[in-house]
This record gives C-alpha cells, sequence and structure tokens, in this order.
C-alpha cells in the first residue's frame, strides 16, 4: 500500500458524516494528466452524478475536465494545486478550472539556511517531511437533502 498523502486526509476528512459531501472515487493518476484522463473516464462511466473533482495537480484536474467531454460545464467543479502561470492560472482565466491554490514549498527557508552554513552561522537541525507522497484525484458529490 502506498503512503497516503496530507491532502487526501484532509480531503478524507471534509468527507466525515454530517459534511455534506461524499467522496465516491479516488485514484492515483501518478501526477500525470492522460493518467488523470483515463482515470476520470473510468469514474464517469460508474458514476452518475459526480460535482467536484478535486486533483493534486493542475495537470490532473485538466485531465479530469478533458476526460468530461461535452458534459455542461456547469454541472461539475474542477480543482487544482500548484497556480503555475502557465497550467492551473491559466487554465482558471480560461474557465476549465474553478480553482487553483498554491502552497508554500519551505524553497525560501532552504536557500536562508544554506548561506547561513556557507557563511560559517550555526543553524539549528530540524527536518521537514514533504506533505505528499503519492497523488490522488478525489471526486465529491454533495449530499442532497
Amino acid at each position: 500500500m502506498k503512503a497516503r498523502s496530507n491532502y487526501v486526509t484532509h480531503a478524507q476528512q471534509a468527507g466525515r458524516a454530517g459534511s455534506g459531501l461524499e467522496i465516491v472515487f479516488e485514484a492515483d493518476m501518478k501526477w500525470l494528466e492522460p493518467d488523470a484522463r483515463k482515470e476520470m473516464e473510468s469514474a464517469l462511466s460508474r458514476f452518475n452524478k459526480i460535482d467536484c473533482v478535486y486533483a493534486h495537480n493542475d495537470p490532473g484536474a485538466h485531465g479530469a475536465y478533458l476526460a468530461q467531454g461535452g458534459r455542461p460545464r456547469a454541472e461539475m467543479l474542477f480543482v487544482g494545486i500548484d497556480a503555475l502561470p502557465q497550467e492551473g492560472v491559466a487554465y482558471v482565466q480560461q474557465g476549465i478550472l474553478d480553482a487553483t491554490f498554491q502552497y508554500p514549498t519551505g524553497g525560501e527557508e532552504a536557500i536562508e539556511t544554506a548561506l547561513k552554513i556557507l557563511s560559517g552561522e550555526s543553524v539549528r537541525r530540524k527536518s521537514r517531511s514533504a506533505p505528499v507522497s503519492s497523488i490522488k484525484q478525489t471526486l465529491l458529490r454533495a449530499a442532497r437533502s
């Protein structure tokens, strides 16, 4: 079994009883748009109603969007992560994705620490693991009263 990402854990928490959300499908799309498209095609063949696609990168959300083909756009929300100008931001501006999110990478802190070490300063040792160990495409359906 692959390690679960923190993002998937948060999505699962959102799908808990009383939240109004139900996770209907999860797939490992390996960070790749073609794999996300294939997984979304599989999900669409199994579920009549999907309200939201949450992918852990913008190419994944874009692949899911491409798989939904000619379905009316208002029926499904597409959300990705990365907010790179040439991908996620452009997809939002084009109306393909409904949202993209940027997350802190820790790069600035890493450079600052490296510069301190190179200049002979002592630095406190600490480690931080990456928040994502696998990529998932999570499909949600809002519970209807």
